[in-house]
């Protein structure tokens, strides 16, 4: 069974990694994934949790996960 610090790392070192290839601090990272989240947010109901960003050097992906009404 893995511990919670596995996943917190694991994260850690994937944002890392997407910042060097994308040649862009990790902290603009963040806040672009940020950004996008406070955006949709504005036209749909989600939550943090939910709310996944993945960016490539050729992509971006917002991934939406969560219960339908």
């Amino acid at each position: 069974m893995n511990c919670p610090s596995v996943y917190v790392a694991k994260a850690r070192l994937k944002n890392l990694l997407i910042s060097d290839r994308i040649q862009c601090a990790p902290d603009a990272v963040d806040r672009l994934s940020k950004d996008l989240y406070n955006t949709v947010s504005k036209y749909v109901e989600i939550t943090p949790e939910n709310f996944n960003v993945e960016i490539t050097r050729t992509d971006i992906h917002i991934r939406y996960t969560g219960e339908k009404n």
